[in-house]
């Protein structure tokens, strides 16, 4: 049996299987969510959040519905489980149609500026609609060197171009990741960031200074403008920034190597925490750190950063924070941030910057 007639059989199994009721709780949370704003406006938007479910969505358990099929299952053999397990690896993209064949179709991501060859599990005459310079909003799993289409795709004429290529660009700046499946634009978005981190140095005299919320826009604004003019780019215009930052009493602006350029609400608290580990007594300082500590979305760079100025000290610091006496920042704390923040630590760091792909630039000109 070829590799795509399994698939044909083994996807809608794992539908049935996310979908039959053992899931009920978890799958209605994801439906109340990507339908907030009403009902699906068709079938491919009306599908999308149960192939999303089945292959990405993390359970309790920190697994997904299709670990959870493959552990259970025992008559799957090693090229079946293989299959399986590699379609958590999703492009989620804006496609152009470049070539339609009788079984497979060849699509442009304007997303990633990658090239896919896709089949469908929907068998012969799925694309019999398509032509060359339509385009498809899809998502695709991986079938060994080829690709799959998941999901119901929602098909474009060549008359939404314009708006599709917006819509790519806004997805491309909004979650640079999609844009770094291309390893050439993974590479260009990192020298990218270590030039922008120089003109951020450069201009500050420092990768992290620490000011008044109420400045920190103007602070930035200046910075950005400064960056424009070396690497070039536009201006930047207002620099829209969050209540919790333009009204907090201090704000560290950090650009770490890794992490690039980020904002840190009630820095200074950290700050006389690390200098004097007594602070902790009282409530509020105690409920910064925490905060810092426990928030999985939050970095873990603002603490190494002052954990790095003195070992000592942040290991009086996490003793008390944990009441564990004797516990070492230089043996136990880079244990401690990654029990508290997994999901920082689930992947490799990627750069802060979307390097210009040709949508984005596009758009930036109109």
């Amino acid at each position: 049996m070829s590799l795509l007639s399994r698939a044909v059989e083994l996807k809608p199994e794992l539908i049935h299987y996310a979908t039959s009721g053992r899931f009920a709780t978890e799958l209605g949370k994801v439906l109340d969510r990507f339908f907030a704003d009403g009902p699906p406006a068709d079938e491919a938007a009306a599908f999308l959040p149960v192939d999303y479910f089945a292959l990405q969505h993390p359970l309790p358990g920190g697994d997904t519905v299709v670990d959870r099929f493959v552990a259970e299952h025992d008559d799957l053999d090693e090229a079946d489980r293989e299959m399986l397990l590699g379609w958590k690896d999703v492009v989620e993209g804006i496609f152009e149609v470049t070539k339609v064949e009788a079984r497979a179709v060849t699509l442009f991501n304007l997303v990633d500026e990658l090239t896919y060859r896709a089949f469908s599990n929907l068998g012969k005459g799925a694309f019999d609609s398509l032509e060359e310079g339509m385009f498809v909003v899809a998502r695709l799993v991986p079938l060994r060197q080829d690709w799959l289409i998941s999901a119901t795709p929602a098909v474009h004429g060549p008359e939404s171009g314009p708006e599709l290529k917006a819509a790519a660009a806004h997805a491309a700046m909004a979650n640079p990741a999609l844009v770094f499946r291309n390893p050439e634009a993974l590479a260009r978005a990192r020298e990218l960031q270590v030039e922008q981190r120089r003109c951020f140095v450069s201009y500050f005299g420092t990768d992290l200074f620490v000011v008044h919320g109420s400045e920190v826009a103007e602070r930035l604004r200046g910075y950005l403008v400064y960056q424009a003019e070396r690497l070039g780019g536009r201006p930047p215009g207002e620099v829209p920034l969050p209540a919790h930052v333009t009204g907090a009493a201090s704000v560290a602006l950090i650009f770490d190597e890794a992490d690039g350029l980020a904002y840190y609400a009630d820095f200074a608290i950290l700050e006389e925490i690390f200098a004097d580990p007594r602070l902790l007594m009282k409530p509020r300082y105690r409920e910064v750190l925490s905060g810092y500590l426990r928030g999985d979305a939050v970095s873990p760079v603002p603490l190494r950063r002052l954990a790095e100025r003195d070992p000592d000290k942040a290991s009086a610091v996490f003793a008390r924070l944990l009441n564990r006496k004797g516990f070492q920042w230089e043996r136990s704390g880079e244990a401690l941030l990654r029990s508290h923040k997994p999901g920082y630590f689930a992947a490799p760091r990627l750069p802060s910057v979307t390097p210009l792909t040709a949508v984005i630039a596009e758009h930036v000109a109109a």
